[in-house]
């Protein structure tokens, strides 16, 4: 398979839903790191969060999809729902280095605080730049470890929004307007989604 020079970015998660926040910070991303694309990862099962009952992969695969279907610089890839199991952010970018030469993993603070943490962190720095979403205001906060060296800092926005919130509001009946894609929120109502 003939491999593209061209770099992408990557961003994983449970995606449940996809949420503006998602949206926001990846455009931006894209912008300072003259990405030609974002691929959207939903994990079948984080290594993070194995305690945690996602909704079905084909109802957050298709969320994603409607979420992005207007920009062509995001895209999805299901690799690992189809692979199953616990998805580890390695294997992902070894099956994406066959397709991809450069790959630039976007991931959140929160996650890079907790990074040394990671199923095999070091190989993911040997195959990936690593590009942490700067979300915090207080630079008292700002964690130091190892790996600062070998990761980018981006600049991004603060966006408050998370999916546990949305998945709350609509168990309460309260409106998720603004903060998912507006085809998202017609997904989740046409299927009855996160209401109990």
């Amino acid at each position: 398979m003939l491999k593209t020079e061209n770099t992408i970015g990557i961003i994983g998660g449970t995606f449940d839903p996809i949420h503006n926040g998602h949206l926001i910070t990846a455009r931006k991303v894209l912008e300072i790191r003259n990405l030609q694309k974002i691929l959207f990862i939903p994990c079948y099962i984080s290594p993070h969060k194995t305690g945690l009952i996602n909704s079905n992969s084909a109802h957050r695969t298709e969320m994603l999809k409607a979420a992005i279907k207007d920009f062509d610089y995001f895209g999805f890839s299901d690799y690992e729902l189809q692979k199953g199991g616990i998805s580890y952010t390695i294997e992902t970018i070894k099956y994406l280095r066959n397709i991809y030469q450069n790959i630039e993993l976007i991931i959140g603070y929160d996650n890079y605080a907790c990074f040394d943490n990671w199923h095999k962190p070091e190989e993911i720095l040997s195959l990936a730049k690593v590009i942490v979403m700067k979300r915090i205001t207080e630079k008292e906060y700002i964690i130091k470890h190892h790996f600062e060296k070998n990761v980018i800092f981006a600049d991004t926005p603060n966006i408050e929004i998370s999916a546990t919130e949305i998945r709350n509001r609509i168990k309460k009946g309260l409106p998720i307007d603004f903060l998912v894609p507006d085809d998202v929120i017609k997904y989740i109502s046409k299927h009855k989604l996160y209401r109990d």
